[in-house]
């Protein structure tokens, strides 16, 4: 009867063992899990981003809200060309609406459904039609117009975003 009882303390120790096991390595196979919805892992990468006013500060008559000058930086550089990290599938939207936020620079946009995408209205308290009824926020990677809404551009990697406010969009 003890070697009985003695083996049935032994199987349930195992099995606790056992159960254990399995606990810690689904916890630790979730935590250190860096995959997507769709299987693919997560590749981290760096993007530069840029905004700017400058063209404004250039045509400082085109201004039709004079209070907001407190708002612009002398040399019209609202934040430098920053380095920033990104992961697989964010947009040009997502990296200006996080770094905005963790810069503190004060950001307003709206959800267009027509392009599926959202609408920079303005940034740094400067918005469209400031400085005239062609006025407003335009987004260049690389140094081109990408004709497309900026939560619709998918960022790769190594792009240079600029965000530029421009005085007469053509």
């Amino acid at each position: 009867m003890d070697k009985d009882f003695e083996k049935l303390i032994r199987n349930k120790r195992k099995r606790k063992i056992s159960v254990c096991i399995v606990i810690l390595f689904i916890v630790l196979t979730t935590l250190f899990s860096f995959k997507t919805e769709n299987g693919k892992e997560k590749k981290k990468s760096e993007v530069t981003l840029k905004i700017r006013c400058d063209e404004l500060i250039d045509n400082p008559e085109k201004m039709t809200k004079p209070e907001l000058w407190q708002y612009i930086p002398e040399n019209g550089i609202i934040l430098e060309e920053t380095k920033c990290t990104i992961e697989t599938g964010e947009t040009v939207f997502d990296v200006l609406n996080r770094v905005c936020k963790e810069k503190d620079i004060q950001i307003e946009y709206s959800y267009t459904a027509g392009y599926d995408s959202y609408y920079v209205e303005g940034i740094q308290y400067l918005y469209e039609f400031d400085a005239g009824k062609r006025s407003g926020w335009i987004y260049l990677v690389d140094g081109k117009n990408t004709n497309y809404g900026c939560s619709q551009y998918k960022l790769k990697g190594g792009e240079k975003i600029v965000w530029e406010y421009v005085c007469d969009y053509k």
